[in-house]
């Protein structure tokens, strides 16, 4: 096997969809694909960079659905809350990604639900306005994901019931996603002060 950015992060998703993100390292995906830490590094820098490429990976469905044809800020929030929950810490891998200086994916998924809410928009909305929508969208969702799926592993690792049950979970989401949608169609100045 001919060892690339695409089968070493291939490799990382496996070990994070079975064991999570802790157990996530550099070390651990070089004895996966059998070879040693160091070649790893001739095409992924650090752990860091790591974290990026299963981020990037993890949210590329959304950016493809969102691709070519106009998305409502809703449909694109529920894909992105989807994609993380659809792997094991998913939402702590994106955010973890997102936080890093010059995080590609950060701009990415602002880009697209940028856009998104740009489309539902009043017109003449100012930018300010749809980027704050759009990061609200963002950090919403990934925020109730991790929120959610923390609570889920350690219901599962104690026996006990989730505080927050799946379907609870996602009404909440949902709801909190139609209230910022409604204030931003209802003219999304709120937070804008006469001063």
């Amino acid at each position: 096997m001919q060892l690339t950015r695409d089968t070493i992060t291939a490799s990382a998703l496996r070990i994070l969809a079975e064991y999570g993100l802790a157990d996530v390292s550099m070390r651990r995906v070089a004895t996966s694909l059998g070879v040693a830490p160091g070649a790893l590094y001739w095409h992924i820098e650090n752990k860091q960079e790591l974290i990026s490429c299963l981020a990037a990976e993890i949210v590329r469905p959304v950016a493809a659905d969102a691709a070519g044809e106009a998305t409502a800020p809703e449909q694109l929030a529920r894909a992105l809350r989807e994609a993380v929950l659809g792997i094991r810490d998913g939402a702590e891998v994106v955010l973890a990604a997102m936080s890093q200086p010059g995080a590609r994916i950060r701009g990415e998924l602002s880009t697209v639900f940028e856009e998104a809410v740009r489309e539902v928009a009043n017109e003449g909305a100012p930018a300010s306005v749809l980027r704050s929508a759009a990061a609200g969208l963002v950090t919403m969702t990934l925020g109730a994901a991790t929120v959610y799926q923390s609570g889920a592993q350690l219901a599962e690792a104690t026996g006990e019931r989730p505080v927050v049950g799946a379907e609870e979970a996602t009404r909440e989401h949902e709801e909190g996603v139609a209230l910022l949608m409604a204030g931003l169609r209802a003219g999304g100045t709120a937070g804008k002060t006469g001063a």
